[in-house]
């Protein structure tokens, strides 16, 4: 009788030699049909996001958490699945985001930022809007969420203030990657475009928009490094960009400058092999024979302390000590976009601050172009003899006012840490306008004192009228005041120290991450729509 053997489950359903080994069987392995992408929004809206808001008060024992209307809207639209999805974790705090995924075939992110509690106004103690200073958290925190999934679009909701959300979230996603090769830096994501979501306030967002890119403008120039930002490829970004809005640019020599008597700027720019340049920028936005705003900023591209040589710590930030310039130039571009009906005169002194054999030196006499003798007793000092000579060119201008920007003193990072730019001016009603602009924009300013005491410092002088910094190193960004004060005469006159504000570590503002911030260009813009609303321009 003849056994079969039976064939078990187990068993292969067809037999290879061992040469045979290396191809693969093909006759157990399933056959997956290819994915049909069956529409183009399908494939798109893996890179959409969406920014909406939460509202969260601790104090209110029922509902603490309530969602913004644009947040009810969708979530009505995913049949609850939102508010759901929220409930089951913490609900998000000021600065605080969660992101969901795949609530519906539009949007493949969508971030709920914490708004804080809903009543919120302007708190006097702090000098601030705290409304728009929580959208701009909110919207920034968000896209900031978002970026990070490398969306292609984000679209964010106006959380009551178009021009808040746009500002917030246009300076959340900027990220200085110039020199970065995408290849090779994987984790670089490119910046996503941004729009308004459930609102029809798109004037607002423009302007929110273009105040951000103004702000992102200074913090591109500052972050650039001093051996290709030098004054003269300065001068060329500038003529780049404004020249094209129909800005006139003016680009003046070392030898324009010698011919005024600007002995403060020669003596500073002959320091550095680059040359410095000195330049005068033109925006006409009202009649001619209108008044202009005349802005001054220090453009030191690079401040070594030249022979008072600053420490390797604080020379890893002097590329940024252009700032003031990288300023001025930010806010007259967004006013020409803007169209704002305004006159500005923007004055830009480049140099380079450098140790070499014909650098100031401690002790030096100088003599700037209103025929005042300066001492030099600190060569680091250098910031303040170039606005000297800017001061006195600017009152030649017929100015409405003057306003003066530039990294200054750092003791300022001791005393305001970077909660606010220090504020020195000979006009209350121009620092009020100042202090509402910076309240609106978040951007906040501190008024410090302009007073005699600190004019006695800098005029206690054996060999000169003034000296560029007291006898102590105690009060420096008051004697840097009281000392620019003397070129200033009746003119009304606000001077901006930034030093403490130029740069940070990321933890000051959530909305702005580490690095050059660019700062106070939003608050000047703002300033510049408050005098035009008030008819003061």
């Amino acid at each position: 009788m003849l056994f079969l053997p039976l064939r078990t489950s187990f068993q292969p359903k067809s037999v290879r030699l061992i040469s045979q080994f290396k191809k693969p069987m093909t006759d157990c392995v399933p056959i997956i049909p290819p994915r049909k992408v069956r529409s183009r929004e399908t494939c798109n809206r893996r890179h959409k996001g969406l920014v909406l808001g939460v509202y969260f008060n601790e104090n209110v024992l029922t509902d603490p958490a309530i969602l913004t209307a644009s947040a009810r809207k969708y979530d009505e639209k995913v049949s609850g699945r939102l508010w759901s999805l929220l409930k089951l974790g913490p609900i998000p705090k000021l600065g605080e985001a969660r992101v969901f995924y795949d609530l519906d075939p539009h949007y493949t992110f969508v971030a709920v930022a914490g708004l804080g509690s809903e009543c919120t106004t302007y708190n006097k103690l702090e000098r601030l809007d705290e409304t728009k200073e929580a959208i701009r958290i909110a919207a920034g925190v968000g896209a900031m969420a978002l970026h990070k999934l490398n969306p292609k679009q984000i679209d964010v909701e106006s959380f009551g203030n178009a021009e808040a959300a746009a500002e917030g979230a246009e300076l959340s996603v900027w990220q200085f990657n110039e020199y970065k090769s995408i290849s090779i830096n994987k984790a670089i994501s490119p910046k996503p475009t941004l729009n308004l979501y459930d609102d029809c306030d798109v004037d607002g967002w423009k302007i929110g928009n273009l105040k951000a890119e103004a702000q992102n403008l200074a913090r591109y120039l500052q972050e650039l490094p001093a051996n290709i930002l030098n004054p003269t490829k300065f001068a060329k970004i500038a003529v780049d960009l404004l020249c094209e809005l129909n800005i006139n640019v003016e680009v003046r020599t070392k030898g324009w400058a010698a011919n005024h008597g600007m002995g403060g700027f020669i003596s500073v720019g002959k320091s550095s092999v680059q040359p410095p340049l000195y330049l005068e920028i033109s925006y006409y936005g009202a009649n001619e024979r209108t008044r202009p705003v005349v802005m001054i900023g220090k453009g030191v591209t690079f401040d070594s302390g030249s022979l008072d040589l600053k420490s390797c710590k604080q020379l890893k930030y002097m590329k940024g000590d252009m700032a003031g310039a990288a300023c001025v130039l930010a806010i007259t571009r967004a006013a020409a976009k803007l169209k704002l009906p305004v006159n500005i005169k923007g004055i830009l002194p480049l140099c380079e601050l450098m140790p070499n054999g014909n650098s100031p030196k401690f002790g030096d006499l100088i003599c700037s172009s209103n025929n005042k003798s300066i001492l030099i007793r600190m060569p680091s000092r250098e910031g303040r003899l170039l606005l000297a000579d800017s001061l006195i060119y600017a009152r030649n201008l017929w100015p409405k006012f003057i306003i003066d920007i530039g990294t200054m003193s750092k003791e300022l990072l001791h005393f305001l840490g970077g909660a606010a730019s220090a504020c020195y001016s000979n006009s209350d009603d121009l620092y009020h306008f100042l202090e509402v602009a910076s309240a609106q924009t978040g951007d906040r300013i501190w008024r410090m004192p302009l007073w005699n005491f600190y004019a006695d410092r800098v005029k206690d002088c054996e060999v000169a009228d003034v000296a560029n910094t007291g006898r102590d190193k105690y009060g420096d960004s008051a004697n840097c005041a009281a000392f620019l004060r003397q070129f200033v005469l009746d003119s009304q006159w606000v001077h901006l120290d930034t030093h403490n504000v130029a740069y940070t570590k990321g933890a000051d503002t959530p909305y702005l991450l580490r690095g050059m911030t660019g700062r106070p260009t939003r608050t000047v813009i703002e300033l510049l729509h408050q005098m035009i609303a008030a008819s003061k321009l």
